[in-house]
């Protein structure tokens, strides 16, 4: 089981934000219906995005820094033991990244060639986009390559100040413009409650050909030991004419 959940943060701002936790899911399925909100100062002449805070605790005046429009997202596997385990990550350059798959089908790594293939584009332009992306993590043995880990459908809308201040919207699922609460996969539940449930999906869906193949060969087993358990006693009556 998995219990999964999602972080969001722009570059070099120091506001990371994490979605409520999708506990023991079966199907490494999780469903969410989130919202993160990040404001930033942005020059368009220059495509960055402004940072500007003190460089030390004890700095008197504030640098600006200029740094590109990147959206970064992880997900992560909660632990109540140990640290929590790394899945995924994907990192949007907002200003040129690839268009979101339609379907999660369609989704893979391919998406994140650069060699001219693959359709681009920017929310700076468009406002609003949304599709599936690919989250990655490098392989084992090769760093230098990345394998496919996880997908995410999510919805980018970018909004001016006063666009933001008509149309308020609270973080996570809160007012205003509140969200609906996620519909959670049915394999959401805890196994020691439900132990029917446990071998279906635990045992049924994962190793479901090995259970008919035992069944099987039990079933065959069985036949033959009859058959050995009956023959001395028919071949008896058979020479006894009995």
């Amino acid at each position: 089981m998995s219990d999964i959940y999602v972080k969001g943060w722009m570059k070099g701002q120091d506001d990371m934000q994490s979605t409520d936790i999708h506990y023991r899911s079966l199907t490494g399925e999780g469903n969410f219906n989130w919202r993160f909100i990040f404001p930033f100062d942005y020059l368009v002449a220059e495509e960055k995005i402004v940072i500007t805070k003190k460089e030390t605790f004890f700095s008197l005046d504030e640098t600006e820094t200029k740094i590109p429009a990147r959206l970064n997202l992880q997900v992560w596997d909660a632990d109540h033991f140990s640290a929590d385990d790394f899945l995924g990550a994907f990192t949007l350059d907002l200003n040129c990244f690839p268009r979101g798959a339609r379907s999660s089908k369609q989704c893979s790594t391919s998406m994140l060639k650069t060699d001219g293939s693959v359709p681009m584009m920017s929310l700076f332009k468009h406002k609003r986009v949304k599709g599936w992306w690919p989250f990655t993590a490098k392989a084992e043995g090769n760093d230098q390559e990345l394998e496919l880990t996880g997908k995410v459908e999510a919805e980018l809308n970018l909004l001016t100040i006063d666009e933001a201040e008509k149309h308020p919207a609270g973080l996570g699922r809160n007012e205003p413009e509140p969200l609906e609460k996620p519909n959670r996969p049915d394999g959401s539940f805890i196994w020691f409650l439900s132990p029917l449930k446990s071998i279906r999906y635990i045992l049924w869906r994962n190793y479901k050909w090995v259970i008919i193949k035992v069944l099987v060969i039990l079933l065959l087993a069985l036949i033959i030991g009859l058959f050995i358990y009956n023959m001395p006693g028919y071949m008896v009556k058979k020479m006894m004419h009995a």
